[in-house]
């Protein structure tokens, strides 16, 4: 059994209960009078967590609830949705999740994953958060290309991948991952566009030839129609892939690793570098 503690799934839910808008403006002022008039409290500035937890307390919200809520606002805003996401899928994939463990350990682990497990290239991993960027190469190349022969490591195929935690309060922490695939995105618009405009223009020149051209132009735009599904397959089988990786993370398992010489003897290029290379 893993210690996964979801954030948004069916085995334990973010909100305990439902929390309308009065009773969150009760909370909020039962919280400031609870502050205080001695504590010197600036009302601009908001309540502390613990006068939060204490006016929650008191309309019956459980304190894990509010320091759930607490962190997941620590993490920031999601991404900001698009016009073009209902089409092509979110150019920006973020999935949250709640994790047995400091925020730290966390992070580790999906560092662990990232790199060993995806091929990416760690950029910097600090102060509750982390970036990793595709490799470039040919090497990196054919490290993805054996993983997605093996269906394994699927994420290094993306241009970046960010993560962020924050401590509960309560043994463990949440998490965000991002996964920017703004890139295959714009292959999927720009392929779906060329159709588009593909079946425009072909309509001028199948007038020409006959009725039997025109009733191959509306197959130009099912083309296009089928390239902005498969973009939203795409989205959706990439926050698929990261929960994945969070449900690995979550059960302490290791990362499915693939060496690089491995993938160096397949593409025929020696472990060391060609004499031509050396002092250079």
């Amino acid at each position: 059994m893993g210690d996964r503690l979801p954030v948004e799934h069916d085995h334990v839910p973010l909100v305990d209960h439902e929390i309308d808008h009065a009773m969150v403006a009760r909370i909020v002022r039962r919280a400031s009078e609870l502050a205080g008039p001695d504590t010197d409290h600036d009302h601009r500035r908001g309540i502390s967590r613990d006068a939060l937890l204490a006016a929650a307390q008191e309309v019956g919200i459980p304190a894990v609830v509010v320091l759930r809520s607490i962190a997941l606002e620590r993490l920031g805003p999601q991404p900001v949705p698009h016009v073009a996401d209902r089409f092509v899928g979110a150019a920006l994939v973020a999935v949250d999740d709640e994790i047995a463990g400091s925020a730290d350990e966390v992070l580790d682990r999906i560092d662990a994953w990232l790199v060993a497990g995806h091929h990416l290239r760690r950029d910097r991993v600090r102060n509750g958060r982390g970036e990793w960027s595709k490799r470039s190469g040919v090497v990196g190349l054919t490290v993805r290309r054996l993983r997605t022969a093996t269906g394994e490591g699927q994420l290094g195929e993306f241009r970046q991948v960010t993560a962020v935690a924050e401590d509960v309060g309560t043994g463990s922490a949440v998490v965000r991952v991002v996964v920017d695939r703004s890139s295959s995105r714009r292959i999927a618009i720009v392929g779906g566009a060329t159709a588009a405009l593909g079946g425009a223009g072909g309509i001028v020149a199948a007038a020409a030839l006959g009725p039997i051209a025109l009733v191959a132009v509306p197959m130009v735009a099912i083309g296009g129609a089928a390239m902005a599904r498969s973009g939203k397959n795409r989205a959706r089988r990439t926050a698929t892939e990261v929960e994945r990786m969070l449900e690995a993370v979550a059960d302490h398992q290791p990362p499915t690793k693939l060496r690089t010489d491995v993938a160096r003897r397949v593409i025929g290029r020696s472990l060391h570098p060609p004499r031509a290379a050396i002092g250079e």
